[in-house]
């Protein structure tokens, strides 16, 4: 390379020059349409790139762990998140709209496809809620209250409509009757109690594994599919601010607990690591040989983004970023380099 015949102080001055050349042209109208510009090219560029040069699955899945850490979960991304679903969930509280503004007439109709479904829920799941005791009791307190008030209205001992009102008619000894009967019906009651929880200590727990059977068998059923699209349009009717007036802040802060310990639970085991290199290398087989542009169109991507205004948006982070200290120090230190090479003859 020819050398150039510099002084130390020219050299110098030119380096100034140089740093504040790059200052003031990172920053201007040039560079965001440069920016612009290289996006669209950059973007272009990639779609060329075969996806097994690009996609490494053991260098991937080694990079996520690495990066996502039980400690950078803890000390950074919870904290972050936490702030982050306190203000969404405070801004949604206040939002009046209804769940079904936010769905469109077309999801709808495929909701509606699935809730037609009857084999989505597995029947596992569906007898595992009705094998709890909750269910059993609800059962069996819902029936004993039904007997009861059957006994006390309908049953015709006692009912006014039964014998009670034939012995009024009775010309002599209906009176004397009626108040024996009055008598012996605290006792029969009193008996009859006990007898009733025996029976439904054995019938609630047939009738929660009917129930079982039914939502089961049932599922396909008008009846059935009517019920669930019923709840979905209940919901669809509801303001979001309603849905989660339950939600509070002791709510909100177990609900963070518990996501960050499932996270650092999934951390901590490897399983979902292999989950995911195995994901990867099942896609490179599929489609290692190919180009990322191949395989957007072979996915159904029938266009491509609209590259200028994503570049619009991203500018400003981006300018931000190339103005920071640490850039213009990444990037005197570079220049000092590329000056003092030239002032020792390296370069």
């Amino acid at each position: 390379m020819t050398e150039l015949a510099l002084t130390p102080e020219a050299l110098e001055a030119l380096k100034k020059k140089h740093l504040a050349f790059l200052e003031t042209r990172l920053g201007s109208e040039a560079a965001r349409e440069d920016w612009t510009r290289s996006f669209r090219e950059g973007y272009a560029w990639a779609l060329t790139l075969r996806v097994r040069d690009v996609l490494d699955p053991v260098a991937l899945t080694d990079g996520v762990a690495k990066a996502l850490t039980a400690d950078s979960v803890k000390a950074l991304f919870a904290p972050a998140s936490r702030d982050i679903h306190r203000r969404v969930l405070a801004a949604m509280k206040k939002d009046d709209s209804r769940l079904g503004d936010y769905v469109p007439a077309q999801a709808r109709l495929a909701i509606d496809e699935l809730l037609e479904r009857s084999d989505l829920v597995p029947e596992r799941l569906v007898r595992n809620i009705f094998d709890q005791e909750a269910i059993e009791e609800a059962i069996r307190d819902t029936l004993y209250d039904g007997l009861k008030e059957f006994n006390e209205g309908v049953n015709p001992f006692f009912a006014d409509w039964g014998l009670p009102a034939i012995l009024k008619r009775m010309p002599i000894g209906g009176g004397t009757i009626l108040k024996s009967m009055g008598a012996m019906r605290g006792e029969f009651d009193k008996r009859l109690d006990p007898e009733i929880r025996k029976f439904l200590l054995t019938f609630s727990r047939k009738a929660k594994v009917k129930l079982a059977d039914f939502f089961i068998t049932k599922g396909g059923d008008p009846k059935s599919i009517e019920l669930r699209k019923n709840v979905v349009s209940f919901l669809y009717s509801q303001s979001l601010k309603e849905l989660l007036r339950g939600v509070d802040d002791a709510a909100s802060r177990k609900s963070e607990i518990a996501a960050e310990h499932i996270a650092l639970e999934t951390l901590r085991r490897d399983v979902p690591r292999e989950r995911l290199r195995e994901g990867i290398e099942a896609f490179l087989k599929e489609h290692g040989e190919g180009t990322f542009g191949e395989w957007l169109k072979e996915a159904g991507a029938s266009s491509e983004p609209d590259l200028d205004a994503w570049a619009n948006l991203l500018w400003p982070h981006v300018k931000r970023g190339l103005e920071s200290p640490v850039a213009r120090a990444f990037f005197a230190k570079l220049t000092s380099e590329f000056y003092d090479g030239v002032a020792n003859g390296s370069i």
